[in-house]
């Protein structure tokens, strides 16, 4: 097991972070689905292994607290029987990736979320903080409007814009591939600038 992570940063299942009761184990299921199979076998770990709860986190993640130091590996175990571990734990703190809950965007939006999974497994994304994020909201409508998110690939006229948070224009695309090459690109870039 590795060392918990200091309060502040955004935990993850391999690098859990220490609150007053124990661990917290934050799973980042992959697109953001569980299937009914996994909600009953990440409840009955949170049971056996935490405080008995399953949080939703703002980012649409889920976390399970009160895990003690001995329960931390067999949770690991646990999750990756599920499928719901990513393999490396570099990878798990970047993607952080809020994909609409409605499915409107249909098929795109597991295509948008997967390409950013992809990309973002890249040894070049190693320095991107685990609290950078990702809002995956190809509409019609928006539903992501309120969530936390640095960059967003979003509905837009004919197509997808990505913007970065907190601007009110982004860059039009009428295809995902090129959507995801820009917001990777903006995460480049961040990374280089020293954020």
């Amino acid at each position: 097991m590795s060392a918990p992570e200091i309060r502040g940063w955004c935990p993850g299942a391999h690098r859990p972070m220490q609150s007053g009761d124990g661990l917290v184990v934050r799973v980042r299921p992959p697109q953001g689905e569980i299937t009914p199979e996994q909600a009953e076998g990440l409840a009955d770990l949170a049971e056996r292994l935490g405080n008995g709860l399953v949080d939703l986190t703002n980012r649409a993640n889920l976390q399970i607290r009160g895990v003690g130091p001995e329960g931390h590996g067999p949770l690991l175990e646990g999750l990756a029987s599920l499928d719901l571990l990513d393999a490396a734990p570099e990878v798990e703190g970047r993607r952080n990736i809020v994909v609409d809950p409605f499915r409107l965007g249909g098929a795109e939006s597991a295509r948008i979320a997967e390409a950013l999974a992809r990309g973002l497994a890249s040894p070049g994304f190693a320095a991107l903080p685990s609290k950078f994020g990702f809002a995956v909201d190809p509409g019609p409508k928006r539903h992501l409007a309120d969530v936390s998110a640095d960059i967003r690939i979003e509905a837009g006229a004919g197509g997808l814009i990505v913007r970065p948070d907190g601007h009110a224009h982004g860059r039009a695309f009428t295809d995902a591939e090129g959507a995801v090459a820009l917001a990777l690109a903006l995460a480049r870039w961040f990374i280089a600038s020293g954020g």
